[in-house]
């Protein structure tokens, strides 16, 4: 067995090195003779070395810091409340609807008494005014109304006469009340701060 034979099948893990090929020189040059002697022992060297183990990494130290979680998340701003709409101030009244107030305002006294402006604009007519008679227009202070300011809607029907509700351009309705064919006529008109009030009344009469 030659000596690659016994590198080669001792020692697995050293390359295959290419035997040398012989010299057809004259075999007494001494150069010639260790030339294949120092081309094996710089073979085997090579290969000794190359089966060392190779180094393994120092394990990490177990007490290193782990890093810091990144967090993704956004920031978050509380938001502003966001203000709720104003209610109507009209839901708090106990009448809102004009129909239902008329209806209790012409026979309770009490509801008159809250819901007339004050002062009122009152109007009625001098029929002794000369040379004819004229309108007079004054502001009549709350403690100084006469109640009932204005009579019971549901109570005119019995006495003759007539009444009718107009809603004005700027929110406010009048209701006039009447005895046909004769001037006694009278209007009240109310507006809504935010309830229903009367704010005039006028009194046609002669």
């Amino acid at each position: 067995m030659t000596l690659i034979s016994i590198i080669r099948h001792g020692y697995p893990c050293l390359p295959t090195a290419p035997e040398p090929r012989a010299t057809t020189r004259n075999q007494e040059d001494p150069v010639n003779q260790l030339r294949p002697v120092a081309l094996l022992a710089l073979a085997l060297g090579l290969a000794l070395s190359g089966c060392k183990p190779a180094p393994q990494a120092a394990p990490a130290p177990a007490d290193a810091a782990a890093p810091a979680p990144t967090s993704t998340a956004a920031a978050t701003t509380p938001a502003a409340p966001v203000a709720a709409p104003a209610a109507d101030a009209s839901a708090n009244c106990p009448h809102p609807v004009f129909d239902d107030f008329l209806k209790h305002f012409g026979n309770e006294i009490a509801l008159q008494e809250t819901s007339t402006a004050d002062p009122l604009l009152d109007s009625h007519i001098d029929g002794e005014a000369e040379p004819e008679p004229r309108k007079v227009e004054e502001n009549v202070p709350l403690a100084k109304v006469e109640w009932p300011v204005m009579p019971d809607p549901a109570t005119l029907q019995r006495q003759g006469r007539e009444m009718q509700v107009t809603r004005l351009p700027d929110g406010q309705v009048q209701v006039q009340m009447r005895t046909p064919d004769t001037s006694d006529q009278q209007t009240y008109t109310f507006a809504q701060k935010p309830c229903w009030q009367l704010v005039k009344r006028e009194d046609e009469s002669i």
